[in-house]
């Protein structure tokens, strides 16, 4: 829209003035017979006409026609939780930090969407931590106080809240699909309970880190709710095996309906895999979770493969999912895991 003229026209005749005057400070203006409005008027209101009818052609497209929908703000941040000294020992009787739980653990964000979660073990430095140099991450567990738990509410490891996020020594990152989130609020207290060892002689100072990405409350993210599956469900989770190959299964009842778009797995040293199926579709898989073990040392789990989709797979209140886990061991051991945690959309 062009800006008004301001530079110096000529000067009206008195007889066209008048005609913009009110009756009393001049003399009575010439009438259309057409319109009732003096010619002079009418060329102003002509002009705004045209001023308004340009301004909805430029505007009205933008009304009407929607550019690309605006991109997902998402955020970055790494916490570190720590400092752990793990005490000096050896490759058979490693030094140990057994289980220690602490309360009210540092959050990325205080009301956001967290959508994906990458852990890992390093020293003051920032460089990692690993098995070549002592420590190891036998397990981390995170849980959200004041949630329930949506397969262990009830017992006494339900007093911790729901669990959210674990990692073994294969440091498994998960990425939920674009526009879901698990949902932290302002209000939230997180839990961390960690298990370390270390194979080296000397103390190790090390720290439990996690790189977290979120997005924020106000934008349009479809919430998860973290569902535990476990061998020895709600116990320590452990559970014994034979020499050879072997299968353990747990059932879940599902009281969380809805959309699973995300799980992953761990076992120890010797595992194959651990797999849910939807007992009540004739065994379908939802997902596997395969494990691949150090070529020069098979009592260690290098990476985990994960499942995400939207959705993976889709379940409904009362049906039967199993949980399998499976191993190949060279010997009988009484310690291994088998634990998958999936992430559903609640219908």
């Amino acid at each position: 829209m062009r800006p008004p003229n301001t530079s110096a026209g000529p000067t009206r005749p008195p007889s066209e003035l008048s005609g913009l005057l009110p009756h009393k400070w001049g003399t009575r203006p010439q009438t259309s017979t057409s319109r009732g409005l003096s010619t002079p008027l009418r060329g102003v209101m002509k002009r705004v006409a045209l001023i308004i009818a340009s301004a909805i052609a430029l505007v009205l497209p933008l009304l009407v026609v929607s550019g690309p929908p605006a991109q997902a703000t998402t955020y970055t941040k790494t916490v570190r939780y720590g400092p752990f000294t793990i005490p000096g020992g050896s490759d058979t009787d490693p030094g140990m930090i057994h289980n220690q739980l602490m309360f009210a653990v540092s959050r990325p964000c205080l009301d956001c969407y967290i959508t994906s979660f990458s852990p890992d073990l390093v020293y003051a430095d920032g460089t990692r931590a690993t098995m070549a140099t002592g420590p190891m991450l036998h397990h981390v567990v995170f849980t959200s106080q004041f949630r329930s738990d949506a397969t262990c509410s009830g017992t006494w490891l339900g007093l911790a809240g729901e669990r959210f996020f674990a990692s073994g020594n294969e440091r498994t990152k998960i990425a939920l699909p674009t526009g879901y989130g698990y949902r932290v609020r302002w209000y939230d207290s997180w839990n961390m309970l960690v298990d370390l060892m270390n194979h080296s002689t000397s103390d190790k100072t090390v720290y439990v880190q996690v790189t977290y990405t979120y997005r924020p409350s106000w934008e349009n993210v479809q919430r998860v709710r973290p569902v535990w599956l476990d061998i020895d469900q709600c116990g320590d989770s452990e559970y014994s095996i034979p020499a050879g190959y072997s299968e353990a299964t747990w059932d879940w009842t599902v009281n969380v309906p809805g959309k699973v778009v995300a799980m992953l797995g761990h076992v120890h040293g010797h595992g194959v895999a651990v797999e849910a199926t939807n007992e009540s579709e004739d065994g379908d898989v939802i997902c596997r979770s395969d494990a691949t073990l150090d070529p020069m040392d098979v009592h260690s789990v290098s990476s985990m493969s994960t499942c995400s989709g939207d959705p993976v797979a889709e379940v409904t209140s009362g049906q039967t999912v199993r949980l399998h886990s499976f191993y190949n061991s060279t010997h009988p051991a009484d310690d291994v895991m088998g634990i998958m945690l999936g992430y559903i959309n609640p219908s």
